[in-house]
């Protein structure tokens, strides 16, 4: 079964706002567009890889998708997790293109694209050590876990995979997502004495989904006054549409909205975090009248806090946010 689904990550979410609200001639722009393009990369092939675990019968797994778990003083995060009575298979999804050379021997591998070779940690190692992780985890809540059998998805479908050295861990554990199934199964054959019960799993997956942290990227050294204010036009994406008889109108392409100031909220709430006040609204989406503004944000599914001067809204149980 599918305990936990893959979601969009928040950090795109974040990433996307960051890019809508920086103008152009910004000198992070760039930085932040890039950064927005590797994880939208990244999510495809997940998503990818996702698809092929979908025609896996599920009735032997417990299945959980992209958790990031408190460790230590840091973290650790695993794109997929399968776990059985007998064993437990952590994945690492990468989605690097080109021709990928790995030496597990070095700890490294070389990716090979458009000419230019670069080196990457190795991924082997990189996802043994998020099961390390997570067994020394486990361990520590009481529970004594199967065998750990890490693999590594090359989600890409046009990279090329090569195996210099002819490393047998690397013909083992590193796969391209539609063979998902051949890598997973011989472990049944391999590891056939139950080790957790089906209660075992139950309590293991409630305490992964607990204590589950999503990365949200720390952006406080992109200070407020650098993002640039107003309602996005949802057709041109200009930004600095105009409120009139109840619309927003775009004084650039002609387009209209009823509602296009949700998105500006939800764009303040990524970048300033998940409170705004009348003022602030009023500053952000540039509304001259306090009580228009008023109006729109008490028509939202908005939660709110302290006296009417110095109300504080929130995201309410039905503001997506995140979708």
């Amino acid at each position: 079964m599918i305990a936990k689904n893959r979601s969009i990550p928040k950090e795109i979410k974040i990433y996307e706002a960051i890019v809508r609200r920086l103008p152009v001639n910004h000198p992070r722009k760039t930085e932040f567009e890039n950064k927005l393009s590797r994880k939208r990369a990244g999510y495809k092939g997940e998503k990818e890889l996702d698809y092929h675990i979908s025609q896996i019968d599920h009735s032997k797994f417990t299945v959980l998708h992209d958790i990031r778990i408190p460790y230590n003083d840091t973290h650790f995060q695993i794109d997929t997790l399968f776990i059985s009575n007998s064993f437990i298979i952590p994945i690492d999804s990468k989605y690097y293109a080109g021709t990928l050379e790995f030496y597990p021997e070095f700890n490294q591998m070389i990716q090979y694209l458009n000419g230019i070779e670069k080196v990457y940690p190795d991924p082997i190692l990189q996802t043994k050590i998020q099961g390390r992780q997570l067994k020394a985890f486990l361990t520590s809540h009481q529970f004594s876990p199967p065998p750990f059998e890490p693999l590594v998805a090359i989600t890409n479908s046009q990279a090329l995979i090569k195996n210099p050295t002819q490393n047998k861990e690397v013909s083992q554990r590193v796969f391209k997502s539609p063979g998902i199934f051949y890598k997973i199964n011989p472990f049944h054959d391999k590891y056939q004495k139950d080790v957790i019960t089906n209660q075992d799993i139950k309590k293991m997956v409630k305490l992964l989904l607990r204590k589950n942290t999503p990365y949200l990227p720390d952006i406080k050294e992109l200070p407020y006054s650098e993002f640039q204010k107003g309602v996005e036009c949802p057709k041109c994406h200009t930004i600095g549409m105009e409120r009139f008889h109840g619309l927003w109108g775009c004084k650039k392409c002609g387009h209209t909205s009823k509602d296009t100031h949700v998105t500006a909220l939800k764009d303040f709430f990524l970048i300033n975090g998940p409170s705004i006040s009348n003022a602030q609204f009023s500053d952000f989406l540039n509304i001259s009248s306090i009580h228009q503004s008023k109006r729109l944000l008490s028509a939202l599914d908005l939660d709110s806090t302290g006296s009417t001067k110095g109300r504080i809204y929130t995201p309410g149980k039905n503001f997506q946010l995140w979708e």
